[in-house]
């Protein structure tokens, strides 16, 4: 998680105990550790969290590694800026940088940042962090990929070839659409080469729980059916899904 939220600027991830929510990263669901202010520069807790983790020694460690040098404590600026961002009161932070004049000059560009007429409100939400958390709190795998109407040989190799992921195979019949919120699937791949499946995908995306997980169909058509976001084709040998299937993934 420290390697994703320092090095590849991810937004999303979980782990046993840090998962990255937008440009923060938290510890055990709940402690803001880090805020990314830029690639660059970084605000890290300066205070020792109450659970006993190494967390913040890993981090810093990262950061000396990545050539950022603790250049303030307390600037002015981090205040309304993670009170703006992360709507948390008053914490104490270190900044992180290549050098003091870096790390201010990003401080004073967030600070003037106008968000409000650069949001779209007609953007989807994004639920994979509520998705990962709740798998993470609920001690699961950070991956949950369900099959719907694939095969069973099929959904078997798939898992194997995955490996990491777990995986709930289920037929048409015992796993109608709405089903899928008590499962809470990361990617969902549906036997989409016949008009049930073509018809659960449309009705998958009706329901609450499913507008927002990604679904890979099965089909030999060249483009996914409405409602999907990728394609599968059918006669591929299963290991050769994963790249699809892992990029659907939270």
């Amino acid at each position: 998680m420290i390697d994703g939220f320092l090095r590849q600027g991810a937004k999303r991830g979980f782990g046993p105990t840090l998962h990255i929510e937008g440009d923060a990263l938290m510890l055990h669901g709940w402690w803001h550790t880090a805020y990314r202010v830029t690639d660059e520069v970084i605000a890290v807790r300066n205070e020792e969290p109450r659970e006993e983790a190494p967390v913040l020694d890993d981090l810093i460690a990262a950061l000396e590694a990545k050539g950022l040098l603790r250049v303030a404590i307390d600037p002015p600026l981090i205040q309304p800026i993670t009170y703006t961002e992360l709507s948390l009161g008053q914490v104490s932070w270190a900044l992180w940088a290549p050098d003091p004049d870096t790390g201010q000059r990003a401080l004073e560009a967030k600070a003037g940042e106008e968000t409000f007429l650069s949001d779209n409100p007609f953007q989807e939400a994004d639920w994979t962090a509520e998705l990962g958390g709740a798998r993470r709190v609920a001690g699961l795998p950070t991956a949950l990929v369900l099959t719907v109407g694939v095969e069973q040989e099929q959904a078997e190799a798939l898992g194997a070839a995955l490996g990491d992921c777990r995986m709930e195979i289920r037929t048409f019949e015992e796993f109608p659409p709405s089903s899928c919120g008590a499962l809470i699937p990361g990617a969902i791949v549906v036997d989409a080469t016949g008009d049930r499946g073509r018809e659960f995908i449309m009705e998958l995306r009706t329901e609450a729980c499913g507008r927002f997980i990604p679904v890979a169909a099965l089909t030999d058509s060249a483009g996914p059916p409405p409602g999907a976001d990728e394609v599968l084709h059918p006669a591929a040998p299963p290991a050769a899904w994963v790249p699809v299937v892992r990029s659907l993934l939270p």
